[in-house]
Formats: C-alpha cells, sequence, structure tokens
C-alpha cells in the first residue's frame, strides 16, 4: 500500500510543471520531470555528475539570490532556510540558453537533513514589472529619464554629497525659440527634433551622468562628481554640439544652460532655483551658458 502511495505522489510531482528537487548537503537526492527537461538531462545522476552544486549555476540578475551570498561554511539550502528575509528570487540559464527567474519555495523534511525545493518560473512576472518600471521612469517620447525619477536620484546624490562630500553639478537647459520650430514645421518635426536632441546630447555624457526630461523643451542633467567650472566646460561643450548639429530633415536649434554646483547646505529645492536663475539668464541672450554659484 506504502509503495502504490509512493508511486502515485511521484506520478503528482512529475506532472507538475515547475522544477522540484529533494536535495541534501548541497547534494540532489531526487528531481522531477520539470527539473531535468529544464537542464536537458535524463537522469539526476548525469546532471550530478557534471554539477556539483546546483547554486553554482544561479546568476547575477537583477539582485537575484547567488552563492556569493551564502557564507561558506554554510550550505546554501541551510541559508536560505534560516534566513527568510533573504531575497529567494534566482536565475538560472536553461538548455535552450534562455534567462529564467524563479522564485523558491524551501521546506525542510522533518527530523531529516533534507529539503524540498520547488522552483515557481516569475519570469514572465519579472519582465512585466521591469517593463512597467521602464516606462513609469521613462519619458515616453524620448526614452530618457522623467522628472519623477530624475527627482529620487537626486535627493539620493543630495543626502551622498552630505555623507561623502563628492562635489556634483547640475546643468537645466532648454531650446531657443522652440514654439516657432512647432509653429512653422508641426507637432511631428518638433517631437522629432526633440528625440534627436537627446540622443545627440546622450552620447556626449558618461554613463553615470543622470540625463531627464524636465518637462516641454526642458531637459536637466545631473554630473556626478563634478566641480563648477568642469560642469560649464561641459554645458559649453554641449552647447556647441547642438548649434553645430546639421539633419536636412530638421531645423536647426540652438540650446541655452544654467550651470551651478550643488553644496553642502543645498536642499533640492534651493539647488533648482539657483539652475533655473542661471537658465533665466543663459536665455535672455540665447544660445549661451551661465552658471550661479
Amino acid at each position: 500500500m506504502k509503495h502504490i502511495i509512493e508511486n502515485k505522489l511521484f506520478a503528482v510531482i512529475n506532472a507538475i510543471p515547475n522544477p522540484i528537487i529533494v536535495i541534501s548537503c548541497d547534494k540532489l537526492q531526487s528531481v522531477n520531470s520539470a527539473f531535468l527537461e529544464f537542464f536537458d538531462v535524463q537522469f539526476i545522476e548525469e546532471f550530478n555528475n557534471v554539477h556539483d552544486c546546483l547554486a553554482k549555476l544561479f546568476v547575477e540578475n537583477n539582485n537575484s539570490f547567488t552563492l556569493s551570498n551564502v557564507p561558506k561554511s554554510q550550505y546554501w539550502t541551510d541559508y536560505l532556510f534560516i534566513h527568510p528575509e533573504v531575497n529567494r528570487i534566482v536565475s538560472i540559464i536553461n538548455s535552450d540558453n534562455q534567462m529564467i527567474d524563479f522564485e523558491l519555495t524551501i521546506k525542510k523534511i522533518e527530523n531529516e537533513s533534507e529539503y524540498i525545493i520547488v522552483f515557481n518560473d516569475i519570469t514572465q512576472f519579472i519582465s512585466e514589472k521591469n517593463e512597467y518600471k521602464y516606462f513609469a521612469y521613462h519619458d515616453h517620447l524620448t526614452k530618457i529619464y522623467n522628472r519623477q525619477i530624475f527627482d529620487e536620484l537626486f535627493l539620493k546624490e543630495i543626502e551622498n554629497k552630505k555623507r561623502y562630500n563628492d562635489p556634483f553639478s547640475i546643468l537645466l537647459l532648454d531650446i531657443d525659440y522652440f514654439k516657432k520650430v512647432n509653429d512653422n514645421y508641426g507637432h511631428y518635426i518638433g517631437d522629432l527634433t526633440l528625440i534627436v536632441l537627446t540622443k545627440l546630447i546622450n552620447k556626449d555624457l558618461r554613463i553615470n551622468d543622470i540625463f531627464a526630461r524636465w518637462g516641454g523643451e526642458e531637459f536637466i542633467i545631473l554630473l556626478p562628481r563634478t566641480e563648477i567650472d568642469i560642469a560649464y566646460t561641459k554645458a559649453q561643450e554641449i552647447r556647441a554640439l547642438v548649434e553645430s548639429h546639421v539633419d536636412k530633415e530638421l531645423p536647426s536649434i540652438t540650446i541655452s544652460i544654467g550651470v551651478t554646483e550643488v553644496n553642502d547646505f543645498d536642499t533640492t529645492k534651493t539647488c533648482l532655483e539657483r539652475v533655473d536663475k542661471a537658465l533665466y539668464l543663459a536665455k535672455v541672450k540665447r544660445n549661451d551658458v551661465v552658471k550661479v554659484i
């Protein structure tokens, strides 16, 4: 009778589409069909002969769990079980070279050193979540950061400034006479002009610079570890780059830029007020750069 029940239970486990394992001391004891299919092996022995530890196949992906999280003196299964607060999302590359995200459910077998672990496929959920996050933080037209995420990143830089005293500067730029572009050429050309402008500027920025659409034809750039004189030089470089850019299908444009460096006593409000004043002064002449300390 016990044998019949065990066979039925094994059949049920094999019917589950998610990989399921029984593991002890980092060594696989039993796996279901979904696990074998995922790794394109026929038997558990075939897998164990090639891989001495399943967790070595967990790859770093958006702060997912990997062996690097585990003290060398501990088995990864023990660590996960006694630390329920730890992120239990793992990423594994399957036999088709696809990255699959799993959320682990781990249960200890009573009076045993074994664990049952279910790998719940959440790849679609993670993908949709990342897509939602992308659209929440990026301007739909230019695909650079929007004001919402810039505000968050700016606040973090202010806090880092107070903690580490690293200099950083802000550029606020505006397209000169942009209303005339829309009035004379239409909003389609106006939108295309914004897209080309952001691509042009983006190529001239460092990877850690933060570039966002501030609103309409205004854009803002945060330059980490940059003092005001260097920021001013960069602003002049960007201004000249835009002025000299030629696109036969688009009208020529110029930009005005305000520059300021964040000081030790600044808040986001005081800094933005100062750089806005600098931009206002730059727009008096148009195609100009003004710095305000």
